[in-house]
């Protein structure tokens, strides 16, 4: 039997080394931007799919915790049998996610689908309901996706059909998710390490203080300590976002911007040669009516140029040179519901660089950036 188990592990090892580890990235970003923002989370699958939702909601629950930061709002809705059995018995087994969720899910929440086949019909409900609300949809599967696969925001798929080892993987997957999830907490934190004196009262760690500023904005008579909290916030969240924007796709510059909710620009954020900076408004608010961006904005939709010298969309800036150099750029709008909340453009100093995957890659990242800078209009706003 031995031969046996050498072709298991021989099979399973190959499946790991096909894993999308910029796919799983992304759920690791999605998940800690919950954190930041007290978004809920909600996790779900069946059978095998069930146990590894539940050992994913423990994990995210207790193995992330970090001091200074918030715990993560996880919930399994595998877990409590009564009213998982009751919904079955009265309303079907198709319905017992989606009653559960409808509850309690709210827009920019995360909702987790675990499914081998990804065709699982009370998965499938679950998820189009998370997508009527607003929410970022995650989905965990194998074969050829099922359903599911089209349905959600980031699906991250096992490139398998052996089921043991799909359930295998999906369960590597969320131990190194939740692995990452502390790295970052820990970088998190230190990026605040210089001291700020929080405000009297009663005791808040300084994560606490930060997010409650971000997601509520500043109260009338709040002291220079809080104010000074928020301010960093602000220049450094948009920049530090754009940053791994431009990490993951080899981009040598780009921009962010932020509108409220009349579609002015508030805040926006540029990256070049490495550096970080904030432009003046009047700048910001040129590119969003004249640029690329503007064009994303204006039609919603994303936007692929493989050469910025021969797009009309494209707005030339006197720091790009030569304007006959051809150049390549991504831009997407970032928005939640109906509203747009600004977009991010990517650019390639070479032509023909970016392609229809990168798009789409692009696309997604915003996607999983959403609640953070929909956090920090909220502060800016205020």
């Amino acid at each position: 039997m031995i031969e046996y188990i050498r072709e298991y592990m021989t099979d399973l090892n190959q499946t790991i080394q096909k894993l999308p580890a910029e796919k799983i990235d992304q759920l690791v970003h999605i998940l800690h931007n919950a954190r930041l923002n007290g978004r809920q989370i909600f996790i779900m699958g069946n059978g095998g799919s069930a146990s590894t939702a539940s050992h994913f909601v423990c994990d995210l629950a207790k193995n992330t915790a970090f001091p200074d930061m918030p715990g993560f709002k996880v919930i399994g809705l595998s877990d409590n049998m009564s009213i998982f059995s009751a919904l079955a018995n009265d309303h079907g087994y198709e319905n017992v996610f989606v009653d559960q969720l409808r509850n309690f899910v709210q827009a920019s929440d995360v909702v987790i689908a675990i499914s081998t086949s990804g065709n699982s019909e009370n998965v499938i409900h679950a998820v189009e309901l998370a997508n009527q609300v607003g929410a970022i949809t995650v989905g965990l599967t194998g074969y050829n996706g099922g359903k599911l696969a089209k349905l959600v925001n980031l699906e991250i798929r096992v490139p398998s059909k052996n089921v043991q080892h799909i359930e295998d993987l999906h369960l590597s997957i969320e131990h190194v998710v939740c692995y990452s999830l502390l790295r970052m907490a820990e970088i998190s934190v230190s990026q605040f390490s210089e001291p700020l004196d929080i405000p009297l009262g009663e005791p808040k760690s300084l994560a606490e203080t930060l997010f409650d500023n971000a997601i509520h904005g500043k109260e009338d008579g709040e002291s220079s300590d809080a104010k000074k909290a928020s301010s960093l916030v602000q220049e450094q969240s948009l920049g530090y976002m754009l940053q791994i924007a431009l990490c993951s796709t080899g981009a040598s510059s780009g921009t962010l911007i932020l509108l409220d909710q009349k579609g002015n620009v508030i805040a926006g954020a540029t990256v070049r040669e490495g550096q970080v900076s904030n432009p003046p408004m009047e700048q910001l608010a040129e590119i969003s009516q004249h640029g690329l961006a503007g064009w994303v904005i204006k039609n919603r939709k994303p936007a692929l140029v493989s050469n910025t010298a021969k797009d009309e969309r494209w707005l030339r800036r006197p720091w790009d040179g030569d304007p006959t150099k051809s150049r390549s750029a991504v831009s997407v709008p970032i928005s939640i519901n109906d509203r747009i909340l600004g977009s991010i453009t990517l650019v390639h100093p070479q032509g023909e660089e970016f392609s229809n995957e990168d798009l789409e890659y692009v696309s997604k990242m915003a996607t999983s950036l959403t609640p953070s800078i929909l956090a920090a209009a909220h502060l800016i706003e205020k």
